[in-house]
């Protein structure tokens, strides 16, 4: 593998780590400060959070997760910026 081998698997690494890491926060949420929303939604019941939507949240835990979240996502961008989609071989699927 090349160079640019190994960053494009880097940045897929990176992509699936943040996903990881979402959803732990979402799962923490979802039992504690963010209980109540939960209670809305029947099992199975699909509903698309942003990182954003945690941006206020008092539970330490979560605060800690949101930050690896936001940093992972400046890190991908970063990339992006650096390498370009296409030598990503993302072609705008970001």
């Amino acid at each position: 593998m090349n160079y640019q081998d190994k960053v494009k698997e880097a940045f897929e690494i990176l992509e699936d780590a943040k996903i990881q890491v979402f959803t732990a926060l979402i799962n923490v949420a979802m039992v504690s400060e963010f209980k109540e929303i939960d209670e809305l939604f029947d099992e199975g019941e699909f509903f698309a959070f942003r990182s954003s939507d945690f941006d206020h949240a008092n539970d330490p835990n979560i605060q800690s997760l949101q930050y690896v979240v936001k940093a992972m996502e400046i890190a991908k961008e970063e990339m992006i910026a650096w390498n370009g989609l296409n030598n990503l071989n993302l072609q705008g699927n970001e």
